[in-house]
């Protein structure tokens, strides 16, 4: 049976930027081309949880303007529902600046917006009348909805996952007993202090995210490397695929949302992994956070020629 996701997050428009590099301070250079995508970091994971086949709703504010008009019939058009999707009058969708480079490095400046306008009242509405297996979070929505959100679906017996990213330090204490806590590298030295680069890394950073939010897994998002799950006496890197990588920008909201649908569905941390791994790689071959994102059909085939 499909999972039931409830995304209470971020929803943003992407700027992509595409250039030889980027400028050095000062400098002005000729871009090549540029282009609109859906984005954000909650959006990404909710739509790559969807095309693979998970029921989704989300949960957020978007600017009344035309950028949060056609972000939800972007997802409108993937199957998700979007009725606990709030426009707000006066305020801007938010929007992600994506410059990225002919060697397909990125570097993203977010804005925010109207983001920072979900309430965790709005969060009580989604979740009047429903039913959820997961939940899905991220730090590009205010603390406090966070935890309500939080709170509600752990009572619920839901299984919760908080995507740590932006990186920025962030009191995880108040997230006691989350099921998968996942920051990337940059994200994990933020919260802990230790950038992760090897097994012996991971598993010091890996310690301290589950003592101070008491996780069942904490799975650290290595890039190229792959993923490192640690919890229920698991301790192990799952290595990723080599591809040749066009633009990364979704990859990660791509593994954690497949993630989510697969452990939700399957109980199994590591197979779930091994999946999200296979989405990801994938994504990375296209360009643009959403247009990227890949269906269950493709990612079975993937997996399919891969062995």
């Amino acid at each position: 049976m499909a999972a039931k996701i409830l995304m209470a997050g971020s929803i943003m428009m992407d700027l992509i930027l595409q250039m030889p590099r980027v400028p050095h301070p000062s400098e002005s250079i000729l871009g090549t081309t540029y282009s609109n995508a859906g984005g954000g970091k909650g959006s990404n994971s909710a739509v790559a949880a969807a095309k693979a086949g998970a029921e989704v709703s989300v949960c957020g504010t978007l600017g009344q303007d035309a950028n949060g008009e056609a972000l939800i019939g972007m997802l409108k058009d993937v199957g998700i529902d979007v009725s606990n999707l709030t426009l707000k009058e006066g305020a801007n969708t938010g929007m992600a600046v994506i410059m990225l480079e002919e060697d397909g490095m990125n570097r993203i400046a977010i804005y925010t917006g109207a983001n920072n306008d979900t309430t965790p009242q709005s969060v009580d509405a989604a979740f009047e009348g429903k039913e959820y297996d997961a939940l899905m979070m991220q730090l590009e929505t205010p603390l406090e909805t966070n935890v309500h959100a939080f709170e509600l679906a752990r009572e619920r017996g839901m299984i919760t996952c908080l995507d740590a990213g932006p990186a920025q330090e962030y009191p995880l204490e108040r997230f006691k007993n989350i099921t998968i806590l996942s920051p990337n590298e940059t994200e994990t030295e933020a919260l802990v202090g230790i950038l992760p680069v090897d097994d012996d890394t991971c598993v010091a950073a890996s310690k301290i995210l589950q003592e101070r939010s008491a996780c069942k897994y904490v799975v650290l998002k290595m890039g190229d490397k792959g993923s490192f799950i640690y919890g229920e006496g698991i301790s192990q890197m799952v290595p990723t695929f080599k591809v040749e990588s066009v633009d990364p920008t979704a990859a990660g909201d791509c593994f954690t949302g497949v993630l989510v649908k697969q452990y939700a569905e399957t109980g199994d941390i590591i197979a779930s992994a091994r999946y999200a791994s296979a989405a990801a790689a994938i994504s990375v071959q296209y360009l643009g956070a959403q247009p990227s994102l890949p269906t269950k059909e493709v990612i079975d085939a993937f997996l399919e020629e891969r062995g």
